[in-house]
């Protein structure tokens, strides 16, 4: 598959990394289409198409689609703990609707995105592709069969799945009620920081640009079959780190308190991305906390995805 200008469509266009995807590929000249319940928070591109659909339930395009990112997702591994039956219904039934109805259309490649909250806990070393796998929560779980799902689909339908597993995806736009987005809102505010566990617990922080950098390397990938590639930094940082960065991106200072870990919660997620750099030729190149605060200063929207 060549890297010319392709038709993609992507779900989940108006989210925290849905946007920036959108915004990125049709920066480098795919032609998209955005499908979401809701506007994005700033305009796309021009040329750009806009489709409003719940996918569990709505119209679906009535066009070929020949490629397609899924990023449509309930997120976060504490919520779905409250949540399943719609983590259930919102993480998988839509994937598998939209699955089957792209089938009908004539799909090629299908990027379905993961999560690494499928290898569970893993004691801070690096997570391989092949690695036995342990989800410990609901999202976690809906990622796991959302992935066998697409191999599914490969190998009886010949669409091209390929999975990529996000490592706590952080950067501009980030929901508000997750790490360094609600770290930053509450040092602000001049509201105490409760923190589940010691602080000691280590993400592989990946920068929302590197992770449409991997997307678009996905898509131009001329790999067959069905694939799962890593998308992550190899480095990781404890949840003490990303305070500290938040007090400095800030410029203030919070009083912090310690509680009870929570169960859907891992001690440590890090990312071998070998295979990524050698069969996408991708890297992440951002890396965090960086020198300078993200656009806006001490107002910057940050955030972490699991």
């Amino acid at each position: 598959m060549q890297a010319e200008r392709n038709r993609v469509l992507v779900t989940g266009a108006s989210g925290f990394i849905g946007s920036q995807v959108a915004r990125h590929l049709a920066a480098v000249g795919h032609a998209i289409t955005a499908l979401d319940l809701r506007p994005p928070p700033e305009p796309h591109p021009a040329g750009v198409k806009m489709i409003d659909c719940d996918l569990r339930h709505g119209k679906l395009p009535d066009d070929e689609l020949p490629h397609v990112v899924h990023l449509a997702a309930l997120g976060g591994v504490r919520p779905s703990m409250e949540r399943p039956l719609d983590y259930l219904d919102t993480n998988l039934g839509a994937t598998i609707r939209l699955l089957e109805h792209a089938r009908k259309r004539g799909l090629r490649r299908f990027i379905f995105a993961s999560s690494s909250s499928v290898y569970g806990p893993t004691a801070g070393r690096p997570s391989k592709e092949d690695d036995q796998l342990n989800p410990c929560s609901p999202y976690a779980i809906t990622k796991l069969q959302g992935e066998e799902w697409g191999q599914l689909f490969a190998e009886k339908h010949g669409i091209d799945f390929i999975a990529l597993r996000f490592f706590a995806v952080w950067g501009p736009g980030q929901r508000p009620d997750l790490a360094l987005e609600s770290f930053r809102r509450k040092i602000l505010e001049g509201e105490a920081i409760t923190i589940h566990g010691d602080g000691s617990q280590r993400r592989d922080l990946t920068h929302v640009s590197d992770v449409a950098r991997a997307i678009e390397a996905a898509l131009a990938w001329n790999g067959r079959g069905f694939e799962v590639f890593n998308v992550g930094t190899g480095r990781s940082h404890s949840v003490n780190e990303m305070l500290r960065a938040a007090e400095a991106w800030t410029g203030m200072k919070t009083k912090v308190h310690y509680g009870p870990a929570h169960p859907a919660d891992v001690p440590a997620t890090l990312a071998d991305v070998r295979k990524a750099e050698e069969m996408l030729g991708w890297k992440a190149e951002a890396s965090f906390p960086g020198r300078s605060p993200l656009p806006n200063s001490g107002k910057a929207a940050l955030g972490l995805l699991r």
